[in-house]
């Protein structure tokens, strides 16, 4: 480990020294209430070229797990499945690479339009609360909820 003098007259010069770098800490719920349960993660194969974000808003496109996108017809829309627990990489023509998805719970889809207080990542085509909330009942699977915590239809 190299010494690196510094002072505060010249601490652009070789940085910022780590004692003034900290991490930032924001205030967001992944869960907006108790019922229903979150069960157990399923491993779902993931899309071809993928990269998806923790806690990424997911789908299912010719069975493999994808970004869910939002349409006003169910029929041209990928209708989300769950929320996948950790980041994932796939390569090309994908056969071995798995997400890991919460299938069901009550999920925070934030307070406002942007998504504040929500650590859920959402498709551009999401770019309305209203939206993000509208698929309760609407999946077919009555034990995955989005709702907002503090917003309209909190619950």
């Amino acid at each position: 480990m190299a010494n690196i003098n510094t002072s505060y007259k010249n601490a652009a010069a070789h940085g910022v020294p780590a004692f003034e770098v900290m991490d930032s800490y924001i205030d967001s719920n992944l869960v907006a209430g108790a019922e229903p349960a979150i069960q157990q993660p399923r491993r779902i194969l993931l899309g071809d070229s993928l990269t998806l974000a923790q806690f990424t808003v997911v789908g299912l496109s010719g069975g493999k797990l994808v970004k869910a996108t939002y349409n006003a017809t169910l029929a041209s829309a990928v209708v989300p499945i769950g929320v996948l627990v950790h980041a994932a990489t796939s390569g090309a023509s994908n056969s071995t690479i798995y997400g890991e998805v919460l299938p069901t719970g009550c999920f925070n889809a934030g307070s406002d339009d942007s998504g504040t207080d929500s650590p859920l990542v959402w498709d551009t085509s999401f770019d309305t609360l209203a939206k993000k909330t509208t698929w309760e009942g609407v999946v077919g699977n009555p034990d995955l909820i989005f709702r907002s915590r503090l917003g309209a239809n909190a619950a």
